[in-house]
């Protein structure tokens, strides 16, 4: 673009103090160049640009953000104006934050390593994410702005991404429909999803797993394996409760009647580490699975170890030193039993030993 008028006469007016002026010049200049952006040089692009973030510095918020809402959709807009609001106050940058594909990816990480909460949800409601920047927002996301994140299927999540958000959903329940229908959730992370969210999200994963072809589901879980074994910790246990056990089954007397002998006695220990070894499951998962208030991953461990129902009826009904339930609840609960069906327990439960596979 040549320095001949109008935009030589535009540049003398850039020199004007008057915050009138100013806010007048900058409308007239945005007015020149949106009348056929495509058509600029990548010089006068550069020039315009230049001018316009001069003027944009020293006027009011208002004038700024309706600058950044004209030019928010247009694909060659001045990079250096652009980066400026996107790094302004939220009321100014919200617009190119969601839509300006000026932005790259370098520019996006930079501004979610720096910008506050406001910020990082606008760029959540980018129509494209890639993991790069993803994981540079789940890095310092709040809960409102993790949500925001997940419902986007736009969003390219990595794994470690995605178990952190599985991991903070554990403690927020606004998370857990969003991230449980996200269709690129891993399997594994599904599963570990059923020990805390409501029971008809439960019935959605059972659903899910249900629908999982039989010829992916090896490599699913061997995919699973590979990170279970990285993030291995192996809780310890009483060693007289280990002997016990050990001893137990070398009798071959480690069964459900053992089971219901140790809920009687009140011998938590020894009946965990029982109950671990019956399910082939580890003691941090057999710990998940008894602590399910729902009692679903109860039925779903002893459906797919094929525990007769009055051995998962003793367990619900007396772990933990729980008092007798009425008989209205008990028959809830032998419902739940019956409604499972072992081959669908059993689909969870490879995913559910995948640690314990990972320890061996």
């Amino acid at each position: 673009m040549s320095q001949s008028t109008p935009f030589s006469s535009l540049l003398t007016l850039a020199r004007e103090t008057s915050s009138d002026k100013r806010r007048e010049l900058l409308r007239e200049i945005t007015d020149t160049f949106m009348v056929a952006p495509e058509t600029h040089t990548e010089g006068e692009t550069l020039q315009y640009g230049e001018v316009m973030a001069k003027l944009a510095h020293d006027v009011e918020m208002e004038v700024r953000r309706e600058l950044a809402d004209r030019l928010a959709r247009i694909p060659n807009a001045p990079h250096s104006l652009i980066t400026q609001l996107a790094d302004d106050e939220i009321a100014v940058a919200e617009p190119v934050l969601k839509e300006s594909g000026v932005l790259q990816d370098s520019d996006l990480v930079a501004l979610a390593e720096r910008k506050g909460q406001d910020h990082l949800n606008a760029l959540s409601q980018r129509k494209i994410l890639s993991v790069k920047v993803t994981d540079a927002i789940v890095k310092r996301a709040d809960d409102r702005v993790l949500e925001t994140l997940v419902t986007n299927q736009g969003a390219k999540l990595s794994r470690n991404a995605m178990e952190t958000v599985v991991s903070r959903a554990e403690r927020n329940e606004r998370l857990h429909a969003p991230v449980l229908k996200r269709e690129d959730l891993p399997p594994d992370l599904m599963q570990e999803m059923f020990f805390f969210v409501n029971s008809s999200l439960k019935e959605f994963i059972l659903q899910r797993t249900s629908e999982i072809d039989p010829a992916s589901l090896d490599t699913m879980l061997k995919t699973a394996q590979r990170h279970a074994t990285k993030k291995l910790h192996l809780p310890s246990w009483s060693p007289d409760a280990e002997a016990f056990i050990n001893a137990k089954e070398a009798k071959r007397e480690l069964n459900e009647q053992l089971l219901d002998q140790l809920l009687r006695e009140h011998r938590s220990e020894e009946f965990l580490l029982a109950f671990a070894r019956l399910t082939e499951i580890d003691i941090e998962t057999a710990k998940r699975i008894l602590a399910d208030r729902s009692r679903e991953s109860v039925a779903i461990a002893c459906r797919a170890a094929r525990f007769d129902r009055s051995t998962f009826a003793n367990i619900v009904l007396l772990w933990g030193g729980r008092e007798a339930r009425p008989t209205r609840e008990a028959q809830l609960v032998l419902s739940l039993y019956d409604r499972i069906t072992v081959e669908t327990a059993q689909r969870v439960m490879r995913f559910w030993r995948i640690r314990h596979k990972a320890a061996a």
